[in-house]
C-alpha cells in the first residue's frame, strides 16, 4: 500500500518522508488497519469454507442412514416369502409340496365344495323322503381327505290316494332338479317319478269318472275301503353318475 499525504499536529510530512519503516504515529496506524484487513480476508474465507453442508434428499423425508422410514414396519423380501410358505399346504411328512400338487390340491378342494353344495340342495328339496348323504372320498398330496362324488337316496313311492302319490312324485322331480347341475342320474330320477306322476292322474280322472255312476252308499264304502298296498319304489340321486 502506498502512501499518498498525510497531514497531522505542527508538521506536515511529505512523500521522501515516510515509508514501509516509518514510526511515526499516522504510518503505524494505517500499517495496522491494512494488518486487519488482510487478516479479515483469509478467516472469512476459511469460514465459508466450513459451512456445514445442506441436508440430504433422503434425510428432509425422515429416513435414517440405514435406508429405514420412521415407521419401523418394513420387512425384508425374506420374510414375506416365510409367511407366504408358513400358510402353503404341506405333505404329510411335513415337506412343501411343488407346483403340480398345489395344483391338485386346489382342484380338490373346489370338487369338495361342488359335491358338497350339490348333494345339499338334494336334500333340502327332497325333505321327508330323502335320506342322508354319502360321499366318495379322495386323498389330497397334503393328506387330507376331499369329497369328489356324492349320492342322496330317495324314496319314489305311491301314496295311498292318486293325490298323494302325485304330491310324492312331484317331490322327488324337484329334488332331482334342485341343484344348479343335476346330473344324468338326477335326470333319470326326475323322468321317472314325472311317469308316476302321469299314471297316479290317470287313475285319478278314473276315479272320478267312475264315481259319477256311484251311489252314496257306495262312495262311502269305496272311501272307507282299505287302500291296496302299493309297491314302492326307490332311488339315488347322485352327483356324478
Amino acid at each position: 500500500m502506498s502512501i499518498s499525504s498525510v497531514a497531522g499536529g505542527y508538521s506536515s510530512y511529505g512523500f521522501s518522508m515516510h515509508g514501509a519503516n516509518c514510526q511515526c504515529p499516522a504510518c503505524q496506524a494505517l500499517r495496522s488497519q491494512a494488518a486487519a484487513v488482510s487478516s479479515a480476508g483469509p478467516a472469512s474465507s476459511a469460514q465459508t469454507g466450513n459451512a456445514p453442508a445442506p441436508a440430504s434428499a433422503g434425510d428432509k423425508t425422515g429416513n435414517d442412514a440405514s435406508g429405514q422410514n420412521g415407521s419401523g414396519n418394513a420387512q425384508t423380501p425374506s420374510q414375506t416369502q416365510a409367511q407366504t410358505n408358513a400358510a402353503a399346504p404341506k405333505a404329510p411328512d411335513g415337506k412343501p409340496l411343488n407346483d403340480a400338487q398345489q395344483k391338485e390340491v386346489e382342484e380338490l378342494k373346489s370338487r369338495d365344495t361342488d359335491v358338497r353344495r350339490h348333494e345339499a340342495a338334494h336334500q333340502a328339496a327332497g325333505g321327508t323322503l330323502a335320506g342322508a348323504a354319502s360321499f366318495t372320498y379322495q386323498q389330497g398330496p397334503d393328506g387330507k381327505q376331499y369329497a369328489i362324488g356324492g349320492e342322496v337316496p330317495i324314496r319314489l313311492s305311491q301314496g295311498n290316494t292318486p293325490q298323494e302319490t302325485i304330491q310324492n312324485a312331484q317331490t322327488v322331480r324337484a329334488a332331482a332338479l334342485a341343484p344348479s347341475d343335476p346330473s344324468g342320474q338326477d335326470r333319470a330320477v326326475a323322468a321317472e317319478a314325472s311317469q308316476m306322476e302321469q299314471q297316479a292322474r290317470s287313475q285319478l280322472l278314473q276315479q272320478q269318472s267312475g264315481n259319477r255312476n256311484l251311489s252314496p252308499l257306495q262312495k262311502m264304502q269305496q272311501a272307507s275301503a282299505p287302500a291296496g298296498s302299493q309297491p314302492s319304489k326307490g332311488g339315488n340321486i347322485d352327483t356324478y353318475a
